[in-house]
């Protein structure tokens, strides 16, 4: 028998998971497949009963302080099948939150500025981030006064829906932009 601990792999970590033999406490707490505690029995007798019952030891936890192990008694294949089911049921619930971008103009009209205000209004009660950039090229750059009195005018209008991270309009290498969080 391999007496290394099994890999449960998830794509963003590794999990080491010690069965039977592998566990060294002296003492295991056992709990049952429903959640029920069992009781605290030395690991050779708590070896012993999972072996009677033709099931397997998982250790959950380990304390230690007092050297304790928490090990659940479950059928190994049937468990990691059933983890897996829920991580995959997890992560269809799981709305991976989008950062939408609206382009702006520093000479924008306010009723195009309206609009926009009212799509990002629409995007942030959808919970969705958005980014608010305003580019400025050439000789428009003298007016970068502007272009962040807007994105603070902006920031205002959405204040009861999103908030942002900075007070002021992030510089970027060719205008400034901000970006509001769904509350």
């Amino acid at each position: 028998m391999d007496t290394r601990p099994q890999q449960s792999t998830n794509r963003d970590r590794v999990q080491l998971v010690y069965l039977n033999e592998q566990i060294k406490a002296p003492n295991i707490i056992i709990v049952d497949e429903e959640g029920k505690n069992v009781g605290t029995f030395p690991r050779r007798r708590a070896l012993e009963i999972a072996q009677e019952k033709w099931l397997d030891l998982v250790q959950i936890r380990y304390d230690h302080e007092n050297m304790v192990s928490t090990a659940k008694m479950v059928d190994y294949g049937k468990f990691q099948y059933q983890k897996s089911k829920d991580e995959k049921e997890k992560k269809k619930t799981q709305k991976p939150k989008v950062l939408k971008e609206i382009k702006l103009n520093y000479a924008i009209g306010e009723n195009d500025l309206a609009l926009k205000i009212k799509k990002a209004k629409e995007f942030l009660v959808e919970k969705h981030n958005v980014k608010f950039s305003i580019k400025l090229k050439g000789r428009e750059k003298i007016y970068t006064a502007k272009a962040v009195e807007k994105l603070v005018n902006i920031k205002n209008q959405l204040l009861d829906v999103g908030k942002a991270q900075y007070e002021t309009p992030k510089q970027e290498a060719h205008g400034y932009s901000i970006i509001l969080f769904s509350k």
